[in-house]
C-alpha cells in the first residue's frame, strides 16, 4: 500500500505542475515513459524499495495528523 500511496501522491504533484502550466503534457508523458523504463532496468528494484520507503514514511506522517 505505501508505494500506491507514494504513486498518488507524486500524481497529485505532477496534476498540480499542469495545472499551474508548469509542466506541459509531453514532457509529462515522456518523464512517465522515462520512470517505466528505469523501473524495468536492473535498478528498478532498487527504485522500487527507495519508493516503498518514502511511501511508507508519508503514510505514517498522515497517520500521525
Amino acid at each position: 500500500m505505501s508505494v500506491v500511496g507514494a504513486a498518488i501522491i507524486l500524481g497529485l504533484i505532477v496534476a498540480a505542475l499542469l495545472r499551474m502550466k508548469a509542466a506541459r503534457p509531453v514532457v509529462v508523458i515522456i518523464c512517465v515513459l522515462f520512470g517505466l523504463v528505469l523501473g524495468a532496468t536492473p535498478i528498478g528494484d532498487g527504485l522500487y524499495a527507495a519508493v516503498a520507503s518514502v511511501g511508507a514514511w508519508l503514510s505514517d506522517a498522515v497517520a500521525g495528523v
